[in-house]
């Protein structure tokens, strides 16, 4: 009895630390936000082109796109019936990645409830090439 009460010691030992490990995340990493902070940095676990800095304020949204040059700019997606001329003085508008698709993003208006889908639109250009584009659509 006795090596067999040695074996599950020694077993213990080894199976133990497995268990205390934590699993790696895949999310992104974020600070979290002040309470009153304006902007907002929102990026998608599905793909970096689906970066957003937001105006928590105005629900303005602009997204990362290369220049021609290549170098990172804020572009402004359009937002179709966001009031352009309300100013709040706090954060009311949430953006909402779904890691499972990106036509499962969102754009909320926290005070309101009234909610935006991001979708992508396909343009040809002159000279045959094509150009994507973002518009945030009224959700219903």
């Amino acid at each position: 009895m006795r090596p067999f009460a040695y074996f599950l010691l020694v077993l213990t030992y080894f199976v133990s630390p497995v268990h205390s490990q934590d699993t790696p995340s895949d999310i992104h990493q974020a600070t979290t936000l002040p309470a009153g902070a304006r902007f907002e940095i929102v990026q998608s676990e599905l793909a970096a082109k689906w970066t957003f800095k937001l105006d928590r304020f105005t629900g303005r949204v602009y997204q990362l796109v290369k220049t021609k040059d290549g170098d990172p700019a804020w572009e402004e997606t359009e937002v179709i019936g966001r009031s352009e001329g309300s100013q709040s003085t706090k954060a009311r508008y949430q953006i909402f990645t779904s890691g499972i698709a990106a036509r499962f993003t969102f754009l909320i208006d926290n005070d309101t409830g009234k909610t935006w889908q991001l979708l992508t639109s396909k343009e040809q250009l002159p000279g045959g090439t094509e150009q994507e584009n973002h518009t945030w659509q009224p959700f219903t």
